[in-house]
């Protein structure tokens, strides 16, 4: 028997998300180009999922071949479409896009009654008796943790336009300069001794107590699990300075170091 050419695997990425509010392509490209001319390393080849839930239902009947004609003409790469009615699902298929299935969200707890809070109140121990439940409590095992935390990856160079480094389970450091069009990504903190010219994603896994730190900011891109801020949305004040970025109430804050 042949030794296996391939292996399938499942695994997660981090991809931009281009929502559409219209379905007037000709206003859509004309502002895509106004953006790409502010950032184009952001939008070279970039990986896209194309979101139809702010659309009206009677906006969504897009022609979907002639959209991914003007992205790729743009050097943007449609990767799949959520949030369209199943109606469209034929339209789609058609049009060799492909369709993302919606994470399902957590069920909702319900509403905590007061018999319930006066439980959970009188359960509360003294703080000594916690420490010696604590103490007599078996540990759990590495298995059963949640995935260590690695030494931080670094990299002592510039990560030079195209070339992606990605730090799992752990800070990354650059001791040097991320250029236009670099990327890098680290499930933990991400700091750059350096100028940040590219793309720079922190906490990818949905840490939120992650941070980004560098001693001059220029970034096409920064992004905190998830939620990002593009170059033309940085703080004037804050383009050029030493700053670290972070989360608070899912919204980045820019502050100088």
């Amino acid at each position: 028997m042949d030794k296996p050419c391939f292996e399938l695997k499942g695994s997660l990425f981090t991809l931009s998300v281009l929502q559409l509010f219209e379905n007037n392509l000709s206003l859509l490209k004309k502002q895509l180009e106004e953006r790409i001319q502010m950032a184009p390393g952001f939008f070279n080849h970039t990986p896209f999922v194309i979101d139809l839930h702010e659309l009206a239902e009677n906006k969504q009947d897009l022609d979907f071949t002639a959209l991914k004609e003007l992205l790729l003409s743009l050097s943007i790469i449609p990767v799949g479409v959520k949030g369209a009615d199943k109606s469209l699902h034929a339209k789609l298929e058609a049009a060799d896009m492909a369709i993302l299935a919606e994470a399902k969200s957590s069920p909702k707890k319900a509403p905590r009654t007061s018999a319930q809070a006066e439980e959970k109140k009188t359960a509360v121990k003294p703080r000594a008796a916690q420490e010696v439940e604590q103490k007599n409590k078996p540990q759990e095992t590495e298995a059963q943790q949640s995935p260590a935390r690695r030494p931080a990856k670094i990299v002592k160079q510039t990560i030079r336009s195209g070339q992606q480094v990605y730090a799992p389970h752990g800070d990354l450091i650059v001791i040097g300069s991320v250029s236009a069009g670099a990327e890098i990504l680290a499930d933990g903190n991400i700091h750059i001794y350096g100028t940040l010219r590219g793309r720079a994603l922190a906490g990818v896994r949905g840490d939120q107590s992650a941070a980004i730190f560098c001693h001059c900011l220029q970034a096409e891109l920064c992004s905190i699990a998830g939620i990002y801020l593009l170059s033309d949305d940085l703080p004037k004040d804050k383009i050029g300075a030493s700053v670290q970025i972070y989360l608070d109430n899912e919204k980045l804050q820019i502050e100088s170091i």
